[in-house]
């Protein structure tokens, strides 16, 4: 289902908006927007579909959903109330002049590299609850400020947090050397083909064994194991479309040569089968 391209009815003289709603149920078709949302969910219990993945929710949860990344909220009761709070901004909006400004550098850097959006980690929820109050009762200036004291707080724990969809990146790989940057560029362009350990090592100008180590340090994971989640993320993607015959196709399309290979990757990646995986995002999306 291709998600509905939703336009968030944010006010043009403020650089963030936030929005509170209590409502019988959330918006119920898969949609994305330009603004990034921080969502704190205070009334609710379901599960959020976004991207390729799900992740259940209840009161006290916050998730950070990134620029145009598709998603939707399922309550597991219908028709129970759910109330939640929504801070949206854009940075290529009136926040955009972040990027001019050497001091807030570091924070907009924070939040390019969350374009796939986070869980805010427990111990942390409460500072955020905090920040997300704070900014409902303060307007224009102050609540400027206070946001960037939200993101300064959020960006404090950055090793800790995990994208909310697609392949989990290392720790090490958020500041990665260009040699490295060029690699990953390199498999996320042709990871749908049969890229050889030799061929990929030529392209480092490494021995094969040098390469393996060196892939290891700089992303925290084998050059295979990188490999098989791009792949995975491509037919996570793929299988969401329902465009496709039958689940081998989908696996030959992501680049696997091999069904018995894909099923079993797939299964240790996500933990269940790509058929219970179709079952259950169709269900999340038409239950």
């Amino acid at each position: 289902m291709k998600p509905v391209q939703f336009k968030v009815p944010a006010p043009q003289d403020k650089s963030i908006y936030i929005q509170e709603d209590v409502l019988d149920k959330f918006y119920p078709y898969m949609h994305r927007h330009e603004e990034y949302q921080l969502i704190w969910i205070k009334e609710g219990i379901g599960q959020l579909l976004v991207d390729d993945n799900v992740h259940e929710f209840q009161p006290g949860d916050i998730f950070l959903l990134g620029t145009n990344q598709a998603h939707v909220f399922k309550s597991f009761i219908a028709h129970e109330c759910v109330r939640s709070v929504s801070l949206f901004f854009n940075t290529k909006g009136a926040l955009s002049t972040m990027s001019t400004m050497p001091e807030l550098r570091n924070l907009l850097d924070f939040v390019n590299n969350c374009q796939r959006g986070f869980k805010v980690p427990p111990k942390l929820q409460g500072q955020v609850c905090y920040h997300i109050e704070i900014l409902q009762k303060s307007d224009f200036l102050d609540q400027l400020v206070n946001f960037f004291y939200l993101l300064k707080s959020l960006s404090k724990v950055f090793s800790e947090l995990e994208p909310l969809s697609g392949v989990r990146l290392a720790k090490r790989e958020i500041s990665k050397p260009f040699r490295i940057e060029k690699l990953c560029k390199f498999l996320e362009e042709h990871f749908k083909e049969d890229i050889s350990l030799d061929e990929i090592a030529e392209k480092a100008n490494l021995t094969p064994h040098a390469f393996c180590r060196y892939f290891k340090n700089c992303t925290g994971k084998t050059f295979v194991a990188y490999l098989n989640e791009l792949r995975i993320r491509e037919a996570c993607k793929l299988l969401g479309l329902g465009r496709h015959d039958s689940i081998s196709l989908i696996a030959y399309d992501a680049g696997f040569n091999s069904i018995t290979n894909f099923n079993r990757v797939f299964r240790n990646i996500l933990g269940i089968s790509p058929k219970i995986y179709v079952r259950n995002y169709r269900n999340y999306l038409y239950d």
